[in-house]
């Protein structure tokens, strides 16, 4: 196959314009010529800004011209047309000045692009553009909006709650048949349930709000408030086993009750996942460097794709809605994050080990 450079010249979707060293045109494309209303023939010798509108001529004599005999081309120079009937027409011009082996002009190729529809292009990508911006600032104003309700509805629930486990408590003191007593125990470790939660929920809110969870460190036993939570998931769950494994030698700076909180969820939720049938280890190391705890539970790994997540909000290790809001580690993380702290994980084929770990910086 033969190329034709004629027909290659004539039919692309461009305009092409070939002026020699001055600038008077010598060779024009049919397509140029469609756009100017008029036969090529008409334009030969004239001089190439001519064929600009009169805005266009004026910046190309004096802006444009010097550029192209310094730097020798020019890319993407925003111009419109002469008006020859059909109104001005908007494009996008590239030029190329061709020189001997002496660096003396020959002729200059101009290229030519409409660029109507790439304008229309551009303007509905900044539309585009401000649509997407404008919908994310309304979800990112819903969102603080549902998270504001949260924080409400967890405050204002908090009252009712404590009216029913009072009410609950005050029953317990009568003398109550067998089935009595069973039921004053549903209401009381349902008003329990529904109080952890709704605590998590207000710790959720906190941290998504911008005041994050609240700590006050002071000196503490750590081994004390290990045991304390060991000792209450051990009466919950009095058919597993906890195994503790201590070696603290000085007292930590952190907020017992945050600690306790912490450690709780991270043991229930080693229970919970872990296997029946073997003891949940908790372990503590506190020494001049550093002082951490990790809770470790065997059992079926953490699959990959799920670890990524396992500290987002809302996130379950299944589909149980039993569980929980899912709130659990993701508040555990907070509270090592307050602590100036790290909560990993290691989920293997033996074991899972959630490990919390606070640097201690001498002064």
């Amino acid at each position: 196959m033969v190329l034709d450079f004629e027909d290659f010249f004539e039919s692309p979707l461009n305009g092409f314009v070939i002026t020699d060293a001055e600038g008077k045109i010598l060779k024009m494309n049919k397509r140029m010529s469609d756009w100017l209303n008029c036969e090529p023939q008409f334009f030969y010798g004239a001089r190439f800004s001519n064929i600009l509108s009169i805005g266009g001529r004026i910046y190309f004599e004096t802006h444009l011209w010097p550029l192209l005999n310094m730097q020798g081309y020019f890319e993407e120079i925003a111009l419109e047309l002469n008006d020859t009937g059909k109104g001005r027409l908007p494009i996008y011009m590239n030029c190329y000045d061709r020189k001997d082996r002496g660096g003396r002009s020959l002729f200059k190729i101009f290229t030519l692009f409409k660029a109507s529809d790439r304008r229309l292009y551009e303007e509905n990508l900044k539309m585009a553009k401000k649509i997407a911006e404008e919908k994310l600032k309304l979800e990112v104003e819903q969102a603080l909006l549902r998270e504001q309700f949260i924080a409400v509805l967890g405050h204002d629930l908090r009252n009712p709650l404590a009216g029913i486990m009072s009410a609950s408590t005050v029953l317990a003191r009568f003398m109550l048949n067998e089935r009595e007593v069973r039921l004053v125990n549903i209401i009381e470790k349902g008003g329990k349930r529904m109080l952890e939660m709704i605590n998590n929920i207000m710790d959720f809110a906190r941290g998504r709000l911008g005041d994050g969870i609240k700590i006050n460190s002071i000196a503490t036993d750590l081994e004390q408030v290990l045991d304390q939570v060991r000792d209450e998931l051990q009466v919950a769950w009095p058919d597993r086993t906890i195994v503790r494994r201590y070696n603290i030698n000085s007292y930590v700076e952190c907020d017992a009750a945050r600690i306790a909180q912490m450690v709780s969820n991270l043991l229930a939720n080693a229970i919970t996942h872990g296997s029946s049938n073997d003891p949940v280890y908790l372990e503590s190391i506190a020494s001049e460097n550093f002082w951490q705890i990790s809770v470790t539970n065997r059992g079926e790994p953490i699959p990959e794709e799920k670890l990524k997540y396992i500290f987002n909000p809302f996130h379950r290790e299944d589909s149980n809605l039993n569980n929980g809001l899912g709130l659990g580690l993701y508040i555990a993380s907070e509270i090592a994050k307050a602590h100036k702290g790290d909560l990993s994980v290691v989920s293997e084929k033996e074991q899972t080990c959630f490990t919390f770990k606070v640097v201690r910086i001498n002064m």
